[in-house]
């Protein structure tokens, strides 16, 4: 999804990024809007064997997650994005911090608007990648790390800290 949920809701994973924590939100793809969260909302509107079948693949995928090693940091000490235009100023210039366990790189990336990774790339282990000629600001970058076994992390993604509220002031005449 491109927002962090839907508009006007949150889910129980919202708390948990806005403190920082990774958290995932699991859906069905197709959502059925006219009786989710509503008085039809009904026990009898549940498929079991296919609730049973998403509880077996939440669950092997939480498994997988919990073998890989962590998400490589990608922002700095004081949390901007590792990313640059270097060195040309049309380049896409990505920096991350080493996972422990790791031993190579998938580096990931998408049009600014599309929803889902476009491209991927496994760069080995190391932890800068220059992709000539692509303008950051048409592209968001990720990257996620792998141990020896080939299990893969979540990606991190470089994205802009939101903005601070900070009030406008105006000038009297």
């Amino acid at each position: 999804m491109s927002r962090p949920d839907r508009f006007g809701r949150g889910g129980d994973h919202s708390a948990y990024n806005q403190l920082g924590f990774t958290a995932v939100g699991f859906r069905e793809s197709r959502e059925n809007f006219t009786r989710q969260h509503d008085v039809r909302d009904t026990f009898e509107g549940i498929s079991l064997p296919y609730l049973a079948q998403n509880a077996r693949v939440n669950a092997a995928a939480a498994a997988a997650l919990a073998l890989a090693p962590p998400a490589p940091a990608v922002t700095s000490e004081r949390g901007a994005p590792m990313i640059t235009r270097a060195p040309s100023g049309y380049d896409a210039n990505l920096k991350w911090v080493a996972s422990p366990g790791a031993v190579s790189y998938r580096v990931f990336w998408r049009e600014a608007w599309g929803p889902d990774w476009q491209h991927d790339v496994l760069v080995g282990n190391v932890t800068n990648l220059v992709l000539p000629n692509m303008q950051i600001d048409d592209y968001v970058f990720g990257v996620a790390a792998i141990d020896a076994a080939g299990h893969e992390s979540m990606v991190s993604a470089y994205v802009a800290p939101p903005r601070a509220n900070t009030p406008i002031k105006t000038i009297a005449k």
